[in-house]
Protein backbone atom coordinates (compact mmCIF):
# COMPACT_ATOMS: atom_id res chain seq x y z
CA UNK A 1 0.00 0.00 0.00
CA UNK A 2 2.57 2.45 1.10
CA UNK A 3 4.75 1.48 -2.49
CA UNK A 4 1.34 2.28 -4.17
CA UNK A 5 0.63 5.95 -2.52
CA UNK A 6 5.04 6.62 -3.17
CA UNK A 7 4.25 5.51 -6.96
CA UNK A 8 1.28 8.07 -7.01
CA UNK A 9 2.84 10.82 -5.53
CA UNK A 10 5.62 10.40 -8.29
CA UNK A 11 3.18 10.65 -11.05
CA UNK A 12 1.91 13.69 -9.62
CA UNK A 13 5.42 15.89 -9.28
CA UNK A 14 6.18 14.34 -12.71
CA UNK A 15 3.13 15.32 -14.25
CA UNK A 16 3.57 18.98 -12.55
CA UNK A 17 7.11 19.10 -13.63
CA UNK A 18 6.18 18.28 -17.01
CA UNK A 19 3.02 20.10 -17.76
CA UNK A 20 4.07 23.78 -15.19
CA UNK A 21 7.16 24.72 -15.01
CA UNK A 22 5.72 27.95 -17.00
CA UNK A 23 3.57 29.68 -14.62
CA UNK A 24 2.16 30.80 -17.75
CA UNK A 25 1.06 27.52 -18.86
CA UNK A 26 -0.91 26.52 -15.53
CA UNK A 27 -4.09 27.47 -16.32
CA UNK A 28 -4.28 27.37 -19.97
CA UNK A 29 -4.51 24.42 -22.44
CA UNK A 30 -1.09 24.73 -24.71
CA UNK A 31 -2.51 25.25 -28.16
CA UNK A 32 -0.03 23.37 -30.63
CA UNK A 33 0.54 25.31 -33.90
CA UNK A 34 3.20 23.92 -36.93
CA UNK A 35 4.84 26.76 -38.54
CA UNK A 36 3.47 26.95 -42.57
CA UNK A 37 6.03 29.19 -43.90
CA UNK A 38 7.98 28.27 -46.49
CA UNK A 39 11.14 30.03 -45.78
CA UNK A 40 10.68 29.88 -41.72
CA UNK A 41 8.26 32.07 -40.28
CA UNK A 42 10.48 35.11 -38.09
CA UNK A 43 10.27 35.25 -34.14
CA UNK A 44 10.24 39.13 -32.76
CA UNK A 45 11.09 40.91 -29.90
CA UNK A 46 7.37 42.59 -29.66
CA UNK A 47 4.16 42.22 -31.84
CA UNK A 48 5.33 43.75 -35.10
CA UNK A 49 6.57 43.56 -38.05
CA UNK A 50 9.20 46.21 -37.22
CA UNK A 51 10.50 45.12 -34.10
CA UNK A 52 13.80 42.90 -33.92
CA UNK A 53 13.92 39.69 -34.70
CA UNK A 54 14.88 36.57 -32.54
CA UNK A 55 14.84 34.07 -34.99
CA UNK A 56 13.83 32.26 -37.72
CA UNK A 57 11.79 29.16 -36.86
CA UNK A 58 11.90 26.27 -39.44
CA UNK A 59 8.83 25.42 -42.02
CA UNK A 60 7.24 22.41 -39.98
CA UNK A 61 8.41 22.99 -36.36
CA UNK A 62 6.05 22.87 -33.81
CA UNK A 63 5.28 25.74 -31.49
CA UNK A 64 2.62 26.71 -28.20
CA UNK A 65 0.84 29.99 -27.65
CA UNK A 66 1.60 31.60 -24.66
CA UNK A 67 -0.18 33.75 -22.52
CA UNK A 68 0.77 36.93 -22.75
CA UNK A 69 -0.47 39.10 -19.74
CA UNK A 70 1.52 42.46 -20.67
CA UNK A 71 -0.74 42.79 -24.31
CA UNK A 72 -3.69 44.76 -23.29
CA UNK A 73 -5.01 44.58 -26.49
CA UNK A 74 -4.98 42.27 -30.05
CA UNK A 75 -2.87 43.06 -32.37
CA UNK A 76 -4.33 42.46 -35.74
CA UNK A 77 -2.13 42.86 -38.74
CA UNK A 78 -2.77 41.95 -42.74
CA UNK A 79 0.61 40.49 -44.38
CA UNK A 80 0.23 39.82 -47.84
CA UNK A 81 -3.21 39.17 -47.95
CA UNK A 82 -3.69 36.95 -44.91
CA UNK A 83 -5.27 38.88 -41.90
CA UNK A 84 -4.50 37.68 -38.97
CA UNK A 85 -3.02 38.56 -35.07
CA UNK A 86 0.67 38.73 -33.46
CA UNK A 87 0.81 36.52 -30.63
CA UNK A 88 3.28 35.10 -28.68
CA UNK A 89 4.84 31.68 -28.87
CA UNK A 90 7.54 29.62 -27.53
CA UNK A 91 10.07 27.20 -29.48
CA UNK A 92 12.87 25.62 -28.04
CA UNK A 93 12.94 27.67 -24.87
CA UNK A 94 12.67 30.80 -26.44
CA UNK A 95 9.91 33.36 -26.57
CA UNK A 96 8.83 35.74 -28.70
CA UNK A 97 6.19 37.00 -31.18
CA UNK A 98 4.98 35.82 -34.48
CA UNK A 99 2.21 36.92 -36.95
CA UNK A 100 -0.25 33.72 -37.08
CA UNK A 101 -1.27 33.93 -40.17
CA UNK A 102 1.79 31.38 -40.88
CA UNK A 103 0.83 29.16 -38.52
CA UNK A 104 -1.59 26.28 -38.39
CA UNK A 105 -3.57 23.68 -36.21
CA UNK A 106 -3.23 20.97 -39.10
CA UNK A 107 -0.34 18.80 -39.39
CA UNK A 108 2.31 19.56 -42.24
CA UNK A 109 2.63 17.29 -45.03
CA UNK A 110 6.17 15.28 -44.74
CA UNK A 111 5.65 11.88 -46.66
CA UNK A 112 6.08 11.14 -49.86
CA UNK A 113 2.25 10.43 -50.70
CA UNK A 114 1.28 13.63 -49.39
CA UNK A 115 3.38 15.35 -52.42
CA UNK A 116 3.20 16.40 -55.97
CA UNK A 117 5.53 14.83 -58.70
CA UNK A 118 6.43 18.21 -60.58
CA UNK A 119 3.13 18.13 -62.45
CA UNK A 120 0.97 20.19 -59.64
CA UNK A 121 -1.92 17.73 -59.80
CA UNK A 122 -2.72 18.21 -55.88
CA UNK A 123 -5.77 15.82 -55.89
CA UNK A 124 -3.82 12.62 -54.82
CA UNK A 125 -1.61 14.24 -52.59
CA UNK A 126 -4.92 15.87 -50.84
CA UNK A 127 -6.72 12.49 -51.04
CA UNK A 128 -3.90 10.87 -49.48
CA UNK A 129 -3.07 13.23 -46.75
CA UNK A 130 -6.68 13.71 -45.18
CA UNK A 131 -7.12 9.71 -45.65
CA UNK A 132 -3.73 9.13 -43.66
CA UNK A 133 -3.53 11.97 -41.21
CA UNK A 134 -7.67 11.76 -40.10
CA UNK A 135 -9.58 8.62 -38.45
CA UNK A 136 -12.68 7.84 -40.46
CA UNK A 137 -16.16 8.35 -39.08
CA UNK A 138 -18.05 5.15 -40.38
CA UNK A 139 -17.98 3.73 -43.75
CA UNK A 140 -17.74 5.45 -46.97
CA UNK A 141 -21.44 6.47 -48.87
CA UNK A 142 -20.99 5.64 -52.53
CA UNK A 143 -23.85 6.85 -55.08
CA UNK A 144 -23.68 5.56 -58.26
CA UNK A 145 -25.51 6.75 -61.19
CA UNK A 146 -25.44 6.42 -64.74
CA UNK A 147 -23.38 9.98 -65.05
CA UNK A 148 -20.96 10.48 -62.31
CA UNK A 149 -19.94 8.41 -59.07
CA UNK A 150 -19.85 10.04 -55.45
CA UNK A 151 -18.34 8.69 -52.42
CA UNK A 152 -18.74 10.66 -49.11
CA UNK A 153 -16.84 9.68 -46.46
CA UNK A 154 -16.66 11.41 -42.78
CA UNK A 155 -13.46 11.95 -41.10
CA UNK A 156 -13.57 12.18 -36.80
CA UNK A 157 -13.49 15.90 -35.82
CA UNK A 158 -16.12 16.54 -38.58
CA UNK A 159 -14.10 16.57 -41.49
CA UNK A 160 -15.51 15.22 -44.88
CA UNK A 161 -13.66 14.01 -47.91
CA UNK A 162 -16.18 13.70 -51.65
CA UNK A 163 -15.14 12.37 -54.73
CA UNK A 164 -16.91 12.84 -57.57
CA UNK A 165 -15.95 11.00 -60.99
CA UNK A 166 -17.63 11.25 -64.40
CA UNK A 167 -16.31 9.97 -68.11
CA UNK A 168 -13.96 13.31 -68.01
CA UNK A 169 -12.75 14.70 -64.66
CA UNK A 170 -12.23 13.55 -61.16
CA UNK A 171 -12.54 15.77 -58.58
CA UNK A 172 -12.23 15.75 -54.76
CA UNK A 173 -13.43 18.01 -52.18
CA UNK A 174 -12.43 18.20 -48.77
CA UNK A 175 -13.83 20.06 -46.01
CA UNK A 176 -11.81 20.69 -43.38
CA UNK A 177 -13.45 21.77 -39.39
CA UNK A 178 -11.69 24.23 -37.24
CA UNK A 179 -9.70 25.77 -39.92
CA UNK A 180 -9.22 28.99 -41.31
CA UNK A 181 -9.36 29.85 -45.01
CA UNK A 182 -5.58 30.70 -45.31
CA UNK A 183 -4.65 27.28 -43.40
CA UNK A 184 -5.77 25.91 -46.55
CA UNK A 185 -4.00 27.60 -49.26
CA UNK A 186 -0.87 27.09 -47.00
CA UNK A 187 -1.65 23.15 -46.69
CA UNK A 188 -1.65 23.15 -50.39
CA UNK A 189 1.35 24.99 -50.97
CA UNK A 190 2.86 22.50 -48.50
CA UNK A 191 2.29 19.53 -50.61
CA UNK A 192 3.95 20.94 -53.93
CA UNK A 193 7.44 19.11 -54.44
CA UNK A 194 9.51 22.54 -55.87
CA UNK A 195 10.52 26.01 -55.59
CA UNK A 196 8.55 26.28 -59.72
CA UNK A 197 5.49 24.95 -58.65
CA UNK A 198 5.12 26.87 -55.55
CA UNK A 199 5.86 29.66 -57.76
CA UNK A 200 3.14 28.79 -60.49
CA UNK A 201 0.45 28.02 -57.08
CA UNK A 202 0.96 31.89 -55.73
CA UNK A 203 1.37 32.97 -58.91
CA UNK A 204 -1.93 32.02 -60.09
CA UNK A 205 -3.90 32.35 -57.42
CA UNK A 206 -6.83 34.48 -57.24
CA UNK A 207 -7.74 36.14 -53.73
CA UNK A 208 -11.71 37.09 -53.86
CA UNK A 209 -13.25 39.59 -51.05
CA UNK A 210 -16.68 39.23 -49.37
CA UNK A 211 -18.86 42.62 -48.78
CA UNK A 212 -16.55 42.69 -45.67
CA UNK A 213 -13.09 42.88 -47.27
CA UNK A 214 -12.15 39.72 -45.67
CA UNK A 215 -10.72 36.78 -48.11
CA UNK A 216 -13.41 34.12 -48.33
CA UNK A 217 -12.43 32.52 -51.33
CA UNK A 218 -9.44 31.87 -53.09
CA UNK A 219 -9.11 30.41 -56.83
CA UNK A 220 -5.32 28.77 -58.30
CA UNK A 221 -6.32 28.51 -61.67
CA UNK A 222 -3.50 25.73 -63.33
CA UNK A 223 -4.13 22.82 -65.44
CA UNK A 224 -5.88 20.99 -62.46
CA UNK A 225 -7.62 24.03 -60.76
CA UNK A 226 -8.25 24.29 -56.98
CA UNK A 227 -10.62 26.42 -55.12
CA UNK A 228 -10.66 26.89 -51.44
CA UNK A 229 -13.61 28.55 -49.95
CA UNK A 230 -14.24 30.05 -46.21
CA UNK A 231 -17.54 28.48 -45.00
CA UNK A 232 -19.61 29.27 -41.99
CA UNK A 233 -19.11 27.46 -38.90
CA UNK A 234 -15.39 28.01 -39.34
CA UNK A 235 -15.16 25.22 -41.78
CA UNK A 236 -13.21 25.28 -45.05
CA UNK A 237 -13.96 23.46 -48.08
CA UNK A 238 -10.94 22.65 -50.72
CA UNK A 239 -11.62 21.60 -54.55
CA UNK A 240 -9.44 20.05 -56.78
CA UNK A 241 -10.14 18.94 -60.25
CA UNK A 242 -8.28 16.96 -62.83
CA UNK A 243 -9.62 16.71 -66.09
CA UNK A 244 -7.30 14.44 -67.23
CA UNK A 245 -8.83 10.87 -65.79
CA UNK A 246 -12.34 10.03 -64.99
CA UNK A 247 -13.81 6.91 -66.33
CA UNK A 248 -16.28 6.53 -63.41
CA UNK A 249 -14.41 3.58 -62.03
CA UNK A 250 -14.52 5.20 -58.51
Amino acid sequence: MKKMILVLIGLVFFSTLVFSTNPEHETEELKMMSVVAGSGLKMRTAPKLSAQTIKVIPFGDMVFEVIDTSMTEVHKDRIEWMEGEWIKVEHMGDQGYVFNGFLSHLPVPQFDFELTYEDMDLVSPLESYISYRFDKDGEPIIIDNDKEIKMVTNYMGGHKKVEIEDPFMYQIKVTLNNTEIHEAYNLLKGMLLTGYEKASYENNAVFIENKYGDIHKIRVNIDHPIEIKQLAGNQVQIRVTNYSYGNCGL
